[in-house]
Formats: C-alpha cells, structure tokens, sequence
C-alpha cells in the first residue's frame, strides 16, 4: 500500500515538472524583448517562489530595467500568453487526473474535517482546471507587479503608484506591497 502511495506521489510530481519544464522551453518571446532580457522576465514570471537566487535575478532585472518595465506593464494589461494558458491547463488537467485515482477511503487523514475531505471529492474536473488555470494567470500579473517593485524605474513606480490607488484592482495590494520593498 506504501509502495503504490508512493508510485502515485511520484508520478504526480513527474507530472508536474514536465509541465513546468514545457512552460518554459515552448514559451516564445514576447513584448518584444531581446533573447536575454526574455529569458530573466520569463525565470521571473514563472516562477512561483523564488529563493536561493533572490539576489541574482534582481540584479538580472535591474539590468533590463527599461525593456523589462514595459513588459511587466504589458504582462499586467495582457496576463499569460495563450500558450502558457494551454500548458497550464494541460498540466491541472493532468494532475485532477492523478488525483482522481488517489483512494482517500483508504488512508486515515488527520487534521482534514470529514466535510473538506467530501468538498475535495466534490470538485469537477472542469471546476479543479479552472481554478488552477485562474491561479496561474492572477500569480503571473501578480509577478509582473512584484517585478516592477524589484526594477523600482519611475515608469515602474507610477504605474504601481497606479494601481495601489484603485481598491477595486485585485492588484491593488500586491502593487502595495511592491512599493513598501522600494523603500527598504
């Protein structure tokens, strides 16, 4: 039985990293930046915690600050490409479907209430993508938005300045949050 639990947990996360490897290696270059700078907003963008390195990619970003300004403004009008979307989708889909086969009657759970566990098998496959493919797209402007707080260029700064005063933006706090780590 552990064995098979953990066949499953292996294969899920096999899942997963071929379909974060395939959002980078199939995405193109967009906003018209050079390969290079590309390269640093994408690391950037599709990256859903960063650490160890925090230090470097800043520096990376500072060092495009102008062309990478004007793509992180273009990322928060625009969100992920259709590609990056499809990649996504495919990858929820994937993991809804290891999910699915996991036997959760089998295992005693601790910590979880009956009604969560009953909510968690309720949840349709199209509900499950969905909701992964929204995640993704609000985390990547939310990353565009953090973005422009590492670059900090005053074209950076006005459009954060921007969005933090518009309550109704669900940005507004994330470009907050973006303009506190510049006056550190």
């Amino acid at each position: 039985m552990a064995s098979q639990l953990a066949s499953r947990l292996v294969r899920l996360l096999a899942a997963i990293a071929l379909v974060a490897a395939g959002a980078g290696a199939s995405a193109q270059p967009r906003f018209g930046l050079s390969p290079e700078a590309y390269a640093v907003f994408n690391r950037w963008m599709l990256a859903s915690c960063i650490g160890g390195d925090e230090r470097e990619l800043a520096a990376s970003l500072r060092q495009y600050a102008q062309p990478l300004t004007s793509a992180f403004q273009q990322a928060i009008a625009q969100g992920p490409s259709a590609a990056e979307l499809a990649d996504v989708r495919t990858g929820a889909e994937a993991r809804y479907a290891e999910r699915a086969k996991f036997p959760l009657s089998e295992f005693r759970i601790a910590g979880v209430s009956e009604q969560d566990l009953a909510r968690f098998n309720r949840v349709s496959r199209q509900e499950y993508v969905d909701d992964q493919v929204k995640r993704f797209a609000a985390g990547y402007r939310s990353n565009a938005v953090a973005g422009l707080g590492v670059i900090g260029t005053p074209a950076a700064r006005a459009q954060l300045t921007r969005i933090a005063g518009n309550p109704r933006d669900p940005l507004a706090a994330a470009a907050r949050e973006a303009l506190k780590t510049q006056q550190r």
